[in-house]
């Protein structure tokens, strides 16, 4: 048993002896089509007036996912809405703000819609015709204005 082991040893020790064979394999040759890094503004978030500039609904004005302040340029586009405000009996503004991203969905979406509210009353809309709505189900951070 002695000897077997002994056989053993010695094998293991002239196995590490000997050196190894390194077999390297050509570099493989990577597609061209084969993203390697993100865009380095991937995973950013775009600000409230480069989102705005691409609402087709003139009657939507986007807002930051945590913020209930019209932005200037958001701001700029309620303006544009005063004449056909004026002009309509009653007019409905839904704040939207997703519940599943922040805790106070619901003061939120109301915020956000008083906030287009104020622009509108500044500007000369009677205060009277204007009911505020609110909406916590959908994926937005808005505030849509309705005409009736």
């Amino acid at each position: 048993m002695r000897t077997v082991i002994g056989l053993l040893g010695v094998a293991l020790v002239v196995g590490c002896a000997q050196p190894q064979k390194q077999t390297t394999s050509p570099p493989k040759e990577e597609s061209k089509w084969v993203l390697k890094q993100p865009p380095a503004d991937a995973g950013t978030s775009k600000p409230a007036a480069a989102a705005s500039s691409k609402v087709a609904d003139p009657n939507t004005f986007m807002f930051e996912k945590m913020s209930v302040t019209l932005s200037d340029a958001e701001k700029a586009r309620v303006a544009a809405l005063v004449d056909k405000a004026k002009a309509a009996s009653t007019l409905s503004i839904r704040g939207y703000c997703d519940r599943s991203e922040v805790g106070n969905a619901k003061d939120a979406a109301i915020a956000r819609a008083t906030a287009v509210r104020n622009e509108l009353v500044s500007a000369g809309v009677a205060l009277g015709k204007i009911r505020i709505r609110y909406t916590t189900e959908e994926a937005r951070h808005a505030a849509v204005v309705e005409f009736q």
